[in-house]
């Protein structure tokens, strides 16, 4: 008892002078760029042992020793901070970002890796590049966000796609890269929330991409969703609305203006002008069509709801969202609509032996769409083209019919009207994952993805007469539904050891994939009820009409792959990877593919002569080979497959019709995949302490194009595709930071810009070259794929300006003979290239590429306390637009306004022609450069001023933000048309027939955390 009690004592004693020799401090540790709590900070008293570590709410306490006098503040990727202590026992403690980020890690292929000993070209998306207001879909946050990735939207209508070409066009075909989502193939981003992503990675070389084989010649983008962290229950709420306007209108020509301008081309066509003076004076501005289709205010707004959590053996994190945006055209038949819904959860069992995970999302979709870029149809294409002249409505309230415009330019409002058409699909997909830890440097891998997809499509047409051309005389409905499924197994077995300075990671693995779906559609005309509301019940005045088609589709590919990570002591470094492909795709002969890749690094700074050069924080210098391939090439080409298209036969002298088949073409046992091989060079720096930048330069030569190879005539059936097409993209890559804090003020700055030269070497045709897309009203095409020049370049007659007389058109001949001998005064004067003394399609060259040589981007943040102001810009320059919006070859279709500076007497314009009705030089139907445009722009895309209260304790809240937000505020531009971003394929690139503009926005927005 009497020791008992003198340990008691003791102890007493003991701890009442501890209480006396120490002082307790507390805090919070907190981020000087967004002022949020750092958890897991490092909290020491200097030149001691004492420490602690901050909770998840950013918070410490911690006994301080009698004469400590300095507290030593560190975090990962944060400035270490010293505090000198005073008789304060409550900090508040800032810490600024370090410019280095050589801890960061980034998403690999299979894996993860540190950036200090990435060997490859990777471009990095964060959260909150994702969190833009009113991005639709995630792979457009990567627009101006990432060197030498080309981000263009196809169409300004809600739930369009994007073009994505890393490095440049590749291939003829399709230039998509591919989308992994979570470790799992995905065709594209569009059932995804932005918000649901944690991070993007780009994979620009094939260094990085080949341990994607056969699939990663577009490049890769990784993609990794939103996890759950151990920690405190998180809920977050998000909610914005804005207000959508077209951006600008097109100049056109009003009703007054139009009619003198039709007289006067009736006049000098020797044709009586269909306007009197009477008549003009009362025409006015008349209907201003562009008007009369847009949708002023459309909105678009957006839900978002989280729960996110867990403990250290447990995460989870659910999301839910509902966005939906209205076309800024045709109000009501022009909307995009998506529901999402995703949970996502890890576990870890026997002590970390064995690591689970589930992610299950679902998806649904439905849009309305109009008709757009089509080049001869559409609301969009009519309002342009339409004259001014007609009222939309007459007097007896029916839609008004042009006597002036026909074919397929109508009335647009009563295009929309008469439209009826909706679409939409529901999207499930289902990935699970287990990790067997058998030590700590051996760990295996298996994961299982399952998606399965439905989609659904309906029309109805009324009964309606917009022009003789235009118009049903009855009423039909169609509907269409497909199913598809997509599994995808995995296995990935890795081990990673350190042998003294050595570190090596090794990982070996297979994957399957497996697809299939079936597909039925059918239509029938004459509808007993001419009403929506019947249009897909049984009821048909004229069963015969009815028709019926279906279709399957099954896909296979089974892979091997193996990568090995090796670095010295952080500071040599190399990769070498290897994939095997077989594809059911390919031909017997090709079956399987192979696609080897190595890089190496250097990190310099590693280096003994580098550490008293302070100046520079890290470089890294790196090198990278490798060969990818592109499968995107569609199924069953390889096989000459039966088709009963236009085979009927009529048999006996009755001439009984029967239905034939024959192959449709010749087959190819030798056709494979597209095979992209590519060098990088890379230089990775940190530098003054608050610089970082990253240059690239690269080579990536594309072989084995598929295209259409010659055989003679007497096979009998179509040319067979093969791999006879090569094209090389040459460019360098650049990317510029700066970030820094000045007292509470925190600026960041980052910037990138890219040069890319594309040609294609060699083209296997019996011609040599392949013609591309047309235009609006050129029947041939205006694009051309050719050894020598740019994928797709422009292949125009070259204008030399107007002939001003008759004298110059005389004197335009060779050896007596006129080489322009339709023209008059007021004409085009053509190049002849060749010096023939005739214009003909041997005086068609490259005048102009689509594609932009260069992009760039510049993004600019700032944040005070709770402010915090955001700018991007991005843009493109090097290409060229072909303008076809106009049909000019109606004659009494609408002009640009810019038709007032025509040619109508000697001397007053050399730029554009006189206006006729005949056009027998084929001024305006001759696919020429007086229809090209220059295609640069520099656009500001976002911009955007928020506030954020934090720890609101009244409502428990941990942060609340408010802010407006602008989107497409502005565009720099030469180009005359709605938009300068025109998309389209490799070989149809650049050419304007009518591309929904995309819209002007403004954003008010609201958040909290809970």
């Amino acid at each position: 008892m009497r020791f008992f009690l003198l340990v008691l004592y003791l102890t007493v004693c003991c701890t009442v002078v501890n209480a006396q020799n120490t002082k307790t401090v507390k805090g919070v540790v907190k981020d000087v760029e967004d002022n949020s709590a750092i958890p897991g900070a490092t909290v020491k008293v200097k030149n001691s042992s004492v420490g602690v570590a901050t909770d998840v709410d950013g918070k410490f306490s911690i006994n301080v020793p009698v004469g400590a006098t300095v507290l030593v503040f560190s975090a990962i990727g944060m400035q270490t901070k010293e505090v000198t202590l005073t008789d304060q026992i409550t900090l508040q403690i800032v810490l600024n970002k370090q410019s280095t980020t050589l801890n960061d890690v980034v998403v690999v292929g299979y894996g993860v890796q540190k950036k200090s000993l990435v060997t490859g070209a990777i471009s990095s998306i964060t959260t909150k590049d994702l969190e833009v207001p009113g991005l639709m879909r995630a792979d457009q946050a990567l627009q101006g966000k990432a060197a030498g990735v080309t981000v263009m939207l196809n169409s300004g209508q809600p739930g369009a796609g994007v073009s994505i070409r890393i490095r440049g066009a590749g291939t003829n075909g399709s230039n998509d890269p591919l989308y992994i989502v979570d470790g799992f193939p995905r065709g594209d981003l569009e059932a995804i929330n932005p918000r649901d992503i944690e991070t993007m990675e780009v994979l620009k070389d094939a260094a990085s991409a080949a341990i994607y084989g056969a699939r990663g010649a577009n490049g890769v983008v990784i993609i990794t969703t939103k996890a759950g962290k151990a920690g405190k229950p998180r809920i977050d709420y998000e909610y914005y609305y804005g207000i959508q306007n077209t951006r600008k209108n097109l100049d056109l020509l009003d009703a007054t203006q139009y009619a003198r301008i039709q007289n006067e081309a009736f006049f000098n066509s020797n044709q009586p002008m269909p306007f009197s003076e009477n008549e003009i004076a009362k025409l006015g501005t008349g209907t201003n069509w562009q008007k009369e289709i847009a949708y002023q205010n459309a909105p678009i707004q957006n839900h978002q709801l989280s729960f996110s959590g867990g403990s250290d053996n447990s995460t989870y994190a659910t999301s839910f969202s509902y966005f939906t945006q209205a076309g800024t055209i045709a109000k009501n038949k022009s909307d995009f609509t998506r529901y999402t819904g995703r949970v996502n959860t890890t576990q870890k069992f026997l002590d970390g032996f064995l690591h689970t995970g589930v992610n299950v999302s679902i998806t649904n979709v439905q849009r309305d769409a109009i008709t757009s870029n089509s080049g001869n149809a559409g609301p969009i294409l009519s309002a342009i083209n339409m004259d001014p002249v007609t009222p939309v409505m007459n007097d007896d309230g029916t839609f008004a019919i042009s006597r002036y415009v026909s074919q397929e330019v109508v009335n647009p409002v009563a295009r929309i009207y008469y439209t009826n058409g909706t679409s939409g699909y529901t999207r499930f997909n289902g990935d699970a994952f287990g990790e067997l830890h058998f030590t700590k440097d051996l760990k295996l891998r298996s994961s299982l993805g399952y998606a399965l997809q439905y989609d659904v499509s309906a029309g109805y047409t009324p009964i309606y007469y917009l022009n003789s051309t235009n118009q049903t005389i009855a009423s039909g409905a169609s509907a269409a539904m497909a199913e598809s499924k997509y599994l995808n197994q995995e296995n990935v077995l890795t081990y990673s050891k350190v042998i003294k300075r050595n570190s090596f990671t090794a990982l070996i693995g297979n994957t399957v994939n497996t697809g299939k779906g079936t597909n039925v559609s059918a239509s029938k005309n004459g509808l007993l009820y001419d009403d929506p509301a019947y249009a897909y019940l049984d009821l048909a005045k004229d069963n015969t009409s009815a028709s019926a088609s279906g279709g399957a589709f099954h896909s296979g590919l089974i892979s091997y792959f193996g990568r090995v990570n090796y670095d010295y002591d952080g500071k040599y470094l190399a990769t070498a990877t290897m994939r095997a492909d077989g594809s059911y795709r390919f031909g017997p002969n090709n079956k399987i593919g192979y696609f080897p890749s190595v890089s190496v690094g250097w990190n310099v700074t590693k280096e003994k002569f580098m550490e008293n050069i302070t100046a520079i924080n890290s470089l890294k210098v790196r090198a990278s080979w490798g060969r990818t391939g592109n499968d995107n090439i569609g199924d069953y080409q390889y096989v000459s497959t039966i088709s009963t298209y236009a085979r009927n036969y009529y048999f006996g002298s009755g001439g009984t019709q029967v239905v034939g088949a024959s192959p449709s073409g010749v087959s190819n046992d030798d056709l494979k995949w597209e095979t992209s091989e590519q060098t990088d060079l890379g230089i990775d720096a940190e530098f003054l302490g608050n610089f970082n930048a990253t240059l690239d330069l690269y080579k990536k030569e594309t072989i084995g194009l598929l295209v259409t190879i010659p055989i003679p005539l007497y096979v009998g059936n179509s040319a067979p595709t093969g791999n006879a097409g090569n094209v090389v993209n040459k460019g360098i890559e650049l990317s510029l930071g700066y970030h820094k804090a000045f007292g509470k003020l925190y600026l960041e700055v980052n910037a990138n810009g890219s040069y890319n030269y594309n040609n294609v070497t060699y083209v296997g045709t019996s011609s040599g070259f392949i013609t591309g897309a047309d235009a609006s009203n050129q029947m041939t095409g205006v694009t051309r794929m050719q050894a020598g020049n740019p994928i797709g370049f422009f292949w125009l007659y070259t204008m030399q300006g107007i002939f001003q007389n008759q004298a110059e058109i005389n004197n335009y001949q060779k050896n007596g003979v006129l080489i322009q001998p339709n023209a008059v005064p007021g004409d085009i004067k053509y190049l002849d290239l060749n010096n023939d003394g005739k214009i003909d399609n041997q005086d068609r060259s490259n005048v102009g590429t689509p594609h932009p040589k260069y992009n760039y981007g510049l993004n600019l943040t700032a944040r005070y306390k709770g402010f915090d102001v955001n700018v991007f810009f991005n843009g493109l320059a090097g290409n060229k637009i072909y303008n076809s919006l106009h049909r000019w070859d109606l004659p009494t279709a609408n002009y640009p306004i810019a038709v007032l500076n025509r040619w109508h007497g000697e001397g007053t314009s050399n730029s554009f022609p006189r206006v006729s009705t005949g056009d027998l030089n084929g001024n305006f139907v001759n696919p020429s450069t007086f229809f090209l445009e220059d295609g640069d722009y520099l656009r500001l895309r976002n911009a955007s001023i928020g506030y954020t209260l934090r720890d609101i304790k009244k409502i428990k809240a941990k942060t609340i933000r408010v802010y407006v937000t602008g989107t497409n505020l502005f565009v720099l531009t030469k180009y005359t048309g709605f938009d300068p971003e025109v998309s389209g394929s490799a070989l149809g690139l650049g050419i304007d027939r009518g591309v929904y503009p995309q819209a002007r926005t403004i954003i008010f927005g609201a958040s909290i955390g809970f």
